[in-house]
């Protein structure tokens, strides 16, 4: 028992300190307490992160600050005149970080190093809405400068952004509200760039790629290696980050809507998987293996037909421009080719919607751009010069690069679901006003078995030991068998509820035995017990229109076992207000107003909440 003990004083006291966490970790505030960046220890450190900051006003990437010595120190001090990077995390980690610090100590420094920053990624984004690798921009047509959603850039820069805007949390009056509204415009000028991004695939909507021109949008090149096409990686990852974004507009749910559909139709091998293993050889290496529940797309999915002839002649007129030359000798002779040869001659476009490999090595430089289409070893050939080149990637290629994965697969199956759900609950409200009780809207505040949301509402339970608990794809965990109330604000009555989730156990499903006081049988609204308990939950949609509008409270029993649940309530107004406030002289149409108790505004043709958030 003193050991047990002595052990969990040791782990909180490494949280405490931090000294063991990454640099991204402590950034984030994971494994850390939120006491931590009020010592002087994250004082310390965070003055490091200050004597580093570029005169540009960002960070460099690749920077462990927390564990850097004085010397390394010393020598970043040195570089403060170069550009600032929003690569890898850089500059928005940083943010994070002295965000927490701030908000731990009140040092105006920190916010004031925070501000600089901000400017810095505000200055950063293009006339077009995206943003590139450095600021300032590094020119002479480097791919460093496209849109880049390559490494979730772009996403990472959007997320701070919001949360500045948004002005809660450790973002509270970190900024002031004109710059709080120059981040909401930055914002909603970057979503208008995704959707212009999503490309187009003769006439079909599909997805994204890691990089994209600034002037037609098209999928442009990155690295030798990362060639045009649509990307597998970095379109999950954006899609992951606009399903997260409140109340979307029509455009965007359609982006959304057409992406996932693209890349559901375009995946590489279904029920597979890439695994690590050793081969014959002794290396490291990586295989594609079978694995149910699962599947694979590609980093690079080459693009087919007139919008593929079309952007892959863009990158060869681009490469015969540019007349680079590459050299490689070979058994004592020397093959020295252009970069327009090597991508013109080895591009296949019978290959349209497989996979493209390429392989970057300094070494080997007659390889770059080069459009290679097997994955795993293949026989080499001997190309128009005379030299032996390979067809497939190699074991090194494969453990360094992910080519392929699985990243689209949650994306596809469990988040949009999700979020489909949510976005018909939203759309079919008809004059009724929805708000979700899940873990995204709770407000972190609960207090044993009271669960506090956004807007008012609440749960509580008849069991002060079912405290907030969480499952996935932002479910809260409800009991069966518990008395759960949900406690309704002032001047409102719920009319519907949706409980949206999974049964999360196996061995019985699990049901809503009672709403508002009606019993149901076991079989009237149910949620499928687990196929297997490793397996995900199987997400069913359960509506109920009330017999009587709920006001006050509104209890409600689960049966069988415990149930992961969104709940959706639809609510009216019980004062019966609804007063124009002002009225567009030009058509005689109600421009502002109050709806449920909510200030509305109707501007040309959209609608907005009071802070101008379009609904």
């Amino acid at each position: 028992m003193k050991k047990t003990l002595f052990s969990i004083f040791a782990f909180m006291a490494l949280c405490l300190t931090a000294g063991a966490v990454s640099w991204n970790d402590m950034c984030i505030g994971k494994g850390v307490d939120a006491s931590w960046y009020a010592t002087a220890e994250a004082q310390t450190i965070a003055d490091k992160v200050l004597s580093i900051q570029k005169n540009s006003g960002g960070w460099m990437k690749n920077l462990e600050i927390n564990t850097m010595t004085d010397a390394e120190i010393n020598t970043e001090k040195g570089k403060k005149s170069e550009h600032s990077c929003l690569d890898n995390v850089a500059t928005t980690r940083e943010m994070r970080f002295l965000a927490k610090v701030y908000q731990g100590t009140k040092v105006e420094k920190y916010k004031t190093s925070f501000n600089t920053a901000l400017r810095m990624v505000l200055n950063a984004q293009m006339k077009v809405g995206g943003w590139g690798q450095y600021w300032p921009r590094s020119g002479g047509g480097s791919y460093q400068d496209y849109i880049t959603f390559n490494d979730d850039l772009f996403t990472n820069v959007m997320k701070i952004l919001r949360d500045i805007y948004e002005n809660k949390g450790d973002f509270a009056d970190i900024a002031d509200e004109a710059t709080r509204e120059k981040c909401k415009s930055a914002f909603d000028r970057g979503l208008q760039c995704i959707i212009k991004c999503q490309v187009d695939d003769n006439g079909t909507p599909a997805a994204w790629c890691a990089q994209h021109d600034t002037i037609d949008y098209l999928p442009t090149e990155g690295r030798p290696h990362e060639l045009p096409s649509i990307s597998g990686y970095e379109s999950a990852a954006l899609l992951s980050f606009l399903m997260s974004v409140e109340n979307p507009s029509e455009e965007l749910q359609n982006t959304i809507t057409t992406a996932i559909e693209w890349l559901d139709n375009h995946k590489y091998m279904d029920n597979a998987k890439v695994e690590d293993f050793t081969n014959t050889n002794n290396e490291a290496d990586r295989r594609v293996v079978s694995a149910t529940g699962s599947a694979l797309w590609a980093r690079f999915i080459q693009i087919g037909g007139e919008s593929g002839r079309k952007i892959y002649n863009k990158l060869f007129t681009k490469l015969q421009n540019r007349n680079k030359k590459r050299s490689y000798t070979q058994n004592g002779t020397t093959y020295t080719y252009t970069e327009y040869e090597i991508a013109k001659n080895s591009y296949d476009a019978t290959k349209a919607y497989q996979p493209i490999y390429s392989i970057y090595a300094d070494t080997i430089q007659h390889l770059y751009y080069r459009f290679l289409y097997n994955y795993e070893d293949a026989d080499s050939i001997t190309d128009w010069k005379g030299c032996e080149v390979p067809t497939s990637l190699n074991a090194l290629r494969r453990t360094k690069y992910q080519f392929l994965g699985s990243w689209c697969y949650k994306t596809i199956h469990t988040e949009y679901p999700a979020w489909k759900q949510k976005m018909d609950i939203i759309n079919n409200a008809s004059d009724a006003t929805a708000y979700e009780l899940s873990n995204g809207t709770n407000t972190g505040t609960n207090t044993g078995a009271l669960y506090n949301f956004k807007d008012g509402f609440s749960i509580g339970n008849n069991n002060g030991s079912k405290n907030y608990s969480t499952g996935k794809n932002n479910t809260v965990k409800y009991t069966q068998g518990v008395t759960y109330t949900i406690n309704i604000p002032a001047n409102t009555a719920v009319t519907k509820v949706t409980f949206y989730g999974y049964d999360n156990y196996t061995g019985t499903n699990s049901y809503i035995s009672s709403l508002n006081g009606v019993n149901y049988s076991t079989t009237d609204y149910v949620f499928p017990q687990k196929e297997t308990a490793e397996s995900d939950g199987i997400y069913t949609t359960q509506t109920i229109t009330l017999n009587t509008p709920a006001t006050g409270s509104l209890p409600f029993v689960l049966g069988g076992k415990q149930t992961c649940l969104i709940i959706t309530v639809y609510t009216v107004e019980t004062t019966g207000v609804e007063k124009v406030y002002a009225i567009d002289a030009t058509n005689g149409k109600p421009i502002k107003y109050i709806k449920n108790n909510k200030l509305t505004i109707n501007k040309n043709g959209k609608t907005f909440d009071a802070v101008g958030k379009e609904l």
